[in-house]
């Protein structure tokens, strides 16, 4: 189908045929033939490259074509959701009968952000969230796009979803569901009351293969010598590609092996490097260097950048991987070791894509365990750069099971997606949010709302599983029953579910606040962190290495006054070592250092840190204890600047942060009214900026 042919106003065409050139592709022309210009619900399942977004793009110009009010395109990552608003940012300006006005919400939960654009990019669990408290907007929601629908099978992020989108279907609003390649497609958009667009067509020929030894065989029955070095057989597969002329995408199963893998790779590929590209990777690795902490980490990436190799986990700042992405997507970094989550987040796509294990270490288990045939195929799916490559191959690194990888993964079949919603932990969350957004609701109504969710089709709830879920929030006296049949949620359920809190979390922290309104005034930093790094909402834990155990029982008893109740320092997780570290105003250098928790990890911590702080907070509003209240929301500060408490009063002011703030502390200022009446020299001098930032700083201070 040709892009003139749509029924779309002439400079949405224009626009489009910057995506697609002058034909859509294969999965775009089917699911324009669905109707989904005409407004139909569509579900598009189609392998990665194969051009779901700018269904999604089609979709969103038509509607507001149409005169339609809003779309929210949910995304699983912040990242995803950050990248989709960059790229929907390109459509304003289009002039529609209502134009596009793109906006992005993907940060704290606890806030209020306001949503000002009719084309809204979003995470699931923002959507959960406004769909909790009932926001206004969402009535003038006409269209839904959500993006890899198949992570409904997700234990940790599925059940939100499926959530979401059985509270969000009503009639005359359209669903657009992208996916990845699925074995039970046609179940989900049934589901979804959305029509089907299957396709396993992509813009690049993929070609799979397992590596024995050196030896490689194809799918298609060819097979290939690789070279045998100390290096191993994945880096070797890597370095083929390279001379080749492309790029090389690892897939590693462990962060430790992502650094590990790509220094392997660096001699060699330095000496493929040509001198223009030389010099555009010293200058990415200066900026490494320049914008991130002095960790043992950025230096160790920075020398690699520098070579024409890098990897990429969670352990790094936003910065580094920024620049190691910008880098990978121009061709210059020839080798990108990464660990899983980037097969699910951003798109860097390579000629060929190494799997050098397809097991992982899973907790449930205590032990490595194989990944799912989906995973899989969706490592398989960033090989390939259209435009660039005719064919892409995914090589799997399997070593003498080289005929059983062959049959389960390369020809195997993807997993049936299947609801994970209906386990008793994530059942009861969603209860208490149906029950708090529809007070007065029957058992029998809750029973018959969790039946439309994917888990009640595939018949995955027993009969009394709502009954015991209901029972266990009125246990914890978040939900009551009103006349024996009839269920709402208490001033704690709501509240709970507001700041989107787990039951279980909220009534452990409602028990630490009144606790610490029984005992000994505070200050309770040490205890409400412990609270805070051992909820299940707060990411990441990382458990204590050995070498943590002696520097956890040293800070359990010289902070044991601290402490809201006993804990063994060996249920003390290297995550709470370095939130302490950071409110201690300890440098992200020295928490890398010490405690292994590198400047990535960190500045997540410090996200989850003062959203959990700030629901604290909130429990002892609850509560009625103003005093832990004033401590929490101190603390929420703390976390938030990385500092000791007695910087509260400077931070406060703009363009002061921890190390400035110490700063005039140091030099005699307590409070913004000391700054205020600082000469401008004098605060020059101490925070070691120019006269137009040291005046901006005491005005600032003057505003106070």
């Amino acid at each position: 189908m040709r892009v003139d042919e749509l029924d779309l106003p002439g400079a949405a065409i224009e626009y489009i045929k910057g995506y697609a050139s002058g034909t859509l592709y294969p999965p775009q022309a089917m699911a324009v033939k669905a109707g989904l210009l005409e407004g139909r619900s569509v579900m598009v399942s189609a392998p990665t490259a194969s051009g779901k977004t700018l269904v999604a793009m089609m979709a969103i110009m038509a509607m507001l074509e149409r005169g339609g009010r809003r779309a929210a395109y949910l995304s699983p990552l912040r990242a995803l959701a950050a990248e989709k608003h960059g790229e929907f940012r390109g459509m304003q300006g289009i002039p529609l009968e209502n134009p596009v006005r793109a906006s992005v919400s993907a940060g704290d939960l606890n806030s209020r952000d306001r949503l000002a654009g009719n084309l809204l990019s979003m995470t699931n669990e923002r959507m959960d969230l406004a769909l909790r408290r009932d926001e206004g907007w969402l009535e003038e929601v006409d269209l839904v796009v959500a993006d890899e629908v198949h992570l409904i099978g997700d234990p940790f992020r599925g059940p939100t979803l499926e959530m979401i989108l059985t509270r969000l279907r009503r009639e005359g609003r359209q669903f657009v569901g992208l996916s990845a390649t699925i074995t039970n497609a046609a179940e989900l958009s049934r589901w979804m009351g959305c029509r089907l667009v299957n396709s396993s067509w992509r813009p690049v020929r993929l070609a799979e293969g397992v590596c024995d030894g050196g030896m490689v065989t194809m799918d298609d029955g060819s097979s290939f010598q690789v070279g045998r070095s100390s290096r191993g057989a994945a880096v070797e597969l890597a370095l083929q590609s390279v001379r080749e002329g492309g790029q090389a995408l690892l897939f590693v199963n462990t962060r430790r092996g992502a650094p590990s893998q790509a220094t392997r790779a660096s001699k060699p590929v330095s000496r493929m490097l040509s001198p223009a590209e030389a010099r555009r990777l010293e200058a990415a690795s200066a900026r490494i260097l320049r914008e991130g902490e002095s960790t043992e980490l950025t230096r160790t990436l920075a020398s690699l950048v520098g070579q024409g190799v890098a990897f990429h986990h969670a352990g790094l700042n936003q910065a580094s991987r920024r620049t190691v992405e910008d880098r990978f997507r121009s061709g210059d970094i020839k080798v990108l070791a990464a660990t899983p989550t980037l097969a699910a987040g951003v798109n860097l796509p390579a000629r060929r894509v190494v799997v050098s294990d397809i097991t992982r270490y899973d907790a449930r288990h205590g032990r490595n365990m194989p990944i799912s045939v989906l995973e899989y195929k969706q490592f398989c799916g960033r090989a390939g750069r259209p435009q660039y490559d005719d064919t892409g191959e995914a090589i799997v690194v399997a070593g003498d099971r080289a005929d059983q990888v062959m049959d389960e993964y390369v020809r195997g079949t993807p997993e049936p997606i299947a609801s994970a919603i209906s386990g008793s932990g994530p059942l009861a969350v969603h209860t208490l949010s149906l029950v708090a957004s529809e007070p007065g609701i029957t058992a029998e109504g809750v029973r018959e709302f969790f039946g439309g969710t994917l888990g009640g089709r595939q018949g995955r709830f027993q009969g009394t599983d709502i009954d015991v879920a209901l029972e266990k929030l009125q246990d914890l006296s978040m939900a009551e029953t009103l006349d024996g049949s009839r269920w709402a949620a208490t001033g704690l359920g709501e509240l709970t579910s507001r700041l989107y809190l787990r039951p279980a979390t909220a009534h452990r922290f409602l028990e630490a606040v009144r606790t610490a309104g029984r005992g000994r005034r505070g200050p309770h930093t040490l205890g409400f962190l412990y609270e805070i790094s051992s909820s299940e909402e707060f990411f990441p834990v990382l458990g204590l290495r050995q070498r943590d155990y002696d520097t956890a029982y040293s800070l359990a008893s010289t902070h044991e006054a601290e402490m809201i109740r006993h804990v063994d320092p060996f249920d003390m997780s290297r995550s709470l070592l370095g939130l302490y570290g950071w409110v201690g105003e300890e440098s992200e250098a020295a928490i890398a250092e010490r405690y292994g928790v590198e400047s990535g990890d960190t500045r997540r911590m410090v996200e989850t840190g003062r959203w959990l702080a700030g629901c604290m907070a909130e429990m002892a509003r609850y509560a009625r204890l103003p005093d832990v209240r004033a401590e929490l929301e101190l603390l929420r500060l703390r976390i938030v600047h990385g500092i000791r408490g007695e910087l509260a009063p400077l931070v406060g002011i703009r363009e002061i942060g921890r190390v400035r703030g110490r700063a005039l502390y140091g030099a005699g200022a307590r409070t913004a009214g000391d700054v205020a009446s600082m000469p401008a020299a004098r605060i020059a001098a101490v925070c070691r900026v120019g006269g137009a930032a040291a005046q901006r700083i005491r005005a600032g201070a003057a505003r106070l």
